[in-house]
């Protein structure tokens, strides 16, 4: 790294990790609409920005809740003719992987299908409330049959992504997926076993401080006996009556009487699904992810009474939070976690990505970043706190990233158009000022604008025009440099 990088990379390293240049002075804001197209997505392509500032805020908004109204068909035709595993049934990805002993095709296909909807999809918001949901209920697919089970759970998950909080989490205890990670399936009447019971209440609902008891986690357990999985059939959800606890329990108050089967753990999901603490949760949940590491007390209250008030509706949430006063101020309060930094890089970029090398590219620099998809060991999903993402290391990993994507090292079948990004530019003051705009999106300060230019020029008079091979060299620096620095890393 040579000392003017040097120079940046240390002085934008404690910019990444303050929110301000030095002391009392923060970054310059973007634009609410940047800020708002941030968050609620990948990253900016140059065309949506565009097409959001024609909409204005509260219409791009008004779209991307209503995601049926955004053609995707192209995309989702191209992922199943490269990735048929994406249609397949339990039954047929498990028969699959034991005729061929290929047992993670159904894993590397919904990973690809992933990244590749981040990257392209139009819907936005709708691929962010999927990564948030897929997050909250969280299953490692890695091991064993998971491989297979998650695909189906995403199925699940994609449907339900911005509807009623219940009937996700209805959905979500049938799901094969969650049924075997969480040990549910061999949940019997003769050994009850809380591991879901447990994580249904501290995770998915109530909080870890939602007011339930130990005894609770035990009579949710028993309600949840018998909901298992057909092993010997379509390897969907099964209620094994035979296996069901028959007797009276009590969860926070309420009765559920003696004799009763998959009615039991229905009540339990109902009682979870519209209680006020699960309604806290979700929406700290929520303003965490859209708004703030330290959700404000007041938007948190606002968006729980609204899920209250909505029977857990996720779009009325979300309309709460990105139009509040709170959400609008809160620029550089949080930080892109890697798939975000990465996709967002080759969004804002307008990268082409040919074949299937570069997926493979992005699914190695996810995999060092530690954020592939669905891949967090543990159910509580993965952090959403700048302080777990952000250190020397991971910066500098961040940096590299950056420079490879720019400078053509990411392999056959990932290109970035250097002379495209440039335009008709080709002045060092001109060209950090169009590549500000395409990339970052936001003002810089004059220090740091001051810093490019000189980069950029290399010793030359900044406003001296580069001839063609020396255009590409600095554009490519240039965007790197501007992909690497805090402007691009705060959502």
């Amino acid at each position: 790294m040579n000392t003017a990088r040097r120079a940046l990379f240390e002085r934008w390293l404690g910019q990444s990790e303050s929110g301000s240049a030095k002391a009392g002075q923060p970054l310059p804001a973007p634009d609410p609409l940047v800020l708002l197209l941030n968050r609620t997505g990948f990253g900016i392509r140059p065309q949506e920005l565009a097409q959001a500032s024609e909409l204005g805020y509260d219409g791009w908004l008004e779209r991307q809740l209503a995601p049926e109204q955004i053609d995707v068909s192209d995309l989702e035709n191209a992922l199943r003719r490269n990735f048929p595993t994406l249609s397949q049934s339990n039954l047929e990805l498990f028969r699959d992987a034991r005729e061929t002993g290929n047992t993670v095709q159904s894993l590397i296909e919904l990973r690809l299908a992933t990244m590749a909807r981040q990257v392209f999809s139009g819907r936005q918001l709708f691929e962010t409330m999927v990564e948030f949901w897929s997050n909250h209920f969280s299953v490692e697919h890695v091991t064993g049959p998971q491989r297979q089970f998650k695909t189906g759970d995403d199925r699940t998950i994609r449907q339900l992504a911005l509807g009623r909080f219940s009937d996700l989490l209805h959905a979500n205890a049938r799901s094969p997926a969650m049924l075997f990670y969480l040990d549910n399936y061999a949940n019997v009447a003769t050994g009850p076993n809380e591991n879901y019971a447990r994580e249904l209440m501290e995770l998915h609902t109530l909080g870890v401080n939602g007011g339930y008891t130990e005894d609770d986690v035990k009579a949710v357990a028993r309600a949840f006996t018998g909901w298992t999985i057909d092993f010997r059939g379509d390897y969907e959800f099964q209620f094994a009556p035979l296996a069901h606890d028959l007797s009276t329990k009590q969860v926070l108050g309420a009765t559920l009487p003696a004799g009763q089967g998959i009615e039991d753990g229905q009540q339990v999901l109902d009682i979870l699904a519209a209680h006020p603490s699960t309604a806290q949760h979700i929406a700290t949940k929520l303003v965490r992810r859209f708004v703030d590491d330290q959700p404000p007390a007041a938007l948190v209250d606002a968006v729980a009474a609204t899920f209250l008030a909505s029977g857990g509706e996720t779009v009325a949430m979300l309309r709460i939070i990105l139009q509040s006063d709170e959400f609008k101020a809160s620029a550089d309060r949080k930080v892109k976690r890697p798939a975000e930094y990465i996709i967002g890089a080759l969004r804002s970029s307008s990268v082409e990505l040919n074949g299937a090398n570069p997926y493979r590219q992005i699914n190695a620099y996810l995999e060092q970043l530690g954020q592939l998809p669905f891949m967090w060991p543990a159910p509580n999903g993965y952090p959403d706190t700048q302080g777990y993402w952000i250190n020397t290391t991971a910066w500098l990993a961040r940096w590299n990233f950056a420079f490879a994507l720019a400078e053509g090292q990411l392999g056959v079948g990932v290109r970035l158009d250097a002379l495209a990004l440039a335009g008709g530019a080709r002045a060092p003051t001109d060209l950090v000022d169009r590549l500000t705009v395409l990339l970052v999106k936001r003002p810089l300060l004059a220090e740091d604008r001051d810093a490019l230019i000189a980069l950029t020029a290399a010793g030359d008079p900044a406003d001296k025009a580069l001839d063609n091979r020396t255009l590409r060299v600095r554009v490519q620096e240039l965007a790197a440099l501007l992909l690497a620095s805090p402007y691009f890393h705060f959502r």
